[in-house]
């Protein structure tokens, strides 16, 4: 089938936030490769609220894989069949995991997955119709999710842009309240997001502790959580170093927040990778994770991390972490101050 008869395509990324966000500009390049085409989105129920806030999804198809129990797993992968079988042409799979390779399958359209040893879960090959060739593994991701967009696409123009097709977004009241309250001028805070989804990402409390210390004689701090533990751990970091700490934000205030900000101190999580997406400058530390392959893309940017020889082992579990446990803590405020003072923010 030549690639211009393409009238349905589906994209199957089920989460996480931030890996969505690395997949974005791959979707801008196919809206754009593909402007007549109706582009579908398979997305578990959260990430749906994150896609909310781009355009050029002309649907966004929720499946929840999450839900307990194999038995309420298989009605629900058998629902998303029963309505969208035979219904795409083409079918990109982003996830590489054996689950959403075996949803590409049985949608039943030609589908598209990564090089076997570009895969999470090596064995979904043997779902795909056709796989890419083998990308660079330690290049960025966002390079790598364009390369499959690409090599789909049948383009030989390597040549692409990376671009958010972000919707125009308004602060809510509560996100106005807040930064009224506290003073919070644009770009003139600091965020630290004491976040990370994984343990074996996130500095200990006495950490962000020292960090903050140091930084909020000279700069106006704010603590940044996302769930409910991070928030027990941002309140006791607040209590120690009288630091305001930010109500729960949905996505759209997430965004802009952190565009407001003059500086992003993060993990390898959503905040850093919504930093790059809107162009603000961030510290992102890194343990288990690769800043070549995760970190942000932007020059004012800093990665800070440990080498070890078992460095960037992507383990979410671990006994010792002492690829951020041994981080030189002073390297991440040196960072902050030398990306303020050459960018001068004001």
């Amino acid at each position: 089938m030549e690639t211009a008869n393409y009238k349905n395509i589906a994209i199957i990324k089920l989460s996480s936030h931030g890996d969505i966000i690395h997949t974005i500009p791959a979707f801008n390049f196919l809206r754009k490769r593909f402007p007549d085409s109706k582009i579908s989105w398979i997305v578990e129920q959260s990430g749906s609220k994150l896609l909310k806030n781009f355009y050029g999804i002309d649907e966004v198809i929720v499946i929840n894989l999450k839900i307990k129990g194999f038995l309420n797993k298989t009605k629900e992968f058998r629902k998303i069949i029963k309505k969208y079988k035979r219904k795409f042409d083409l079918i990109i799979d982003f996830q590489g995991l054996i689950k959403s390779a075996f949803l590409s399958y049985s949608l039943k359209g030609y589908s598209y997955g990564f090089d076997k040893q570009n895969l999470k879960e090596p064995f979904a090959k043997h779902f795909y119709n056709k796989s890419a060739d083998y990308f660079d593994g330690n290049k960025h991701v966002i390079f790598k999710n364009m390369d499959l967009a690409l090599f789909t696409s049948g383009s030989l123009n390597s040549d692409f842009e990376i671009y958010y097709p972000l919707k125009e977004l308004q602060p809510a009241e509560n996100l106005n309240n807040f930064i009224h309250e506290n003073n919070l001028e644009k770009n003139k805070f600091i965020i630290v997001n004491i976040g990370g989804g994984w343990n074996t990402k996130v500095l200990e409390p006495d950490q962000f502790i020292f960090i903050i210390n140091k930084l909020k004689t000279k700069f106006k701090t704010v603590i940044l959580w996302g769930n409910i533990n991070e928030k027990m751990v941002a309140e006791k970091i607040s209590e120690s170093t009288n630091t305001i700490i930010t109500p729960f934000m949905e996505f759209d205030e997430l965004i802009l927040f952190i565009k407001y900000a003059a500086i992003v101190i993060t993990s390898d999580t959503l905040a850093l990778h919504i930093a790059d997406m809107v162009k603000t400058p961030s510290v992102g530390i890194f343990g288990p994770t690769s800043p070549q392959r995760n970190g942000s893309l932007l020059e004012e940017s800093v990665n800070v991390f440990k080498k070890l020889p078992c460095s960037f082992c992507y383990k979410k579990k671990c006994d010792k972490i002492d690829c951020l446990r041994e981080i030189d803590i002073n390297k991440v405020i040196k960072a902050v101050y030398d990306i303020y003072e050459k960018f001068k923010f004001n």
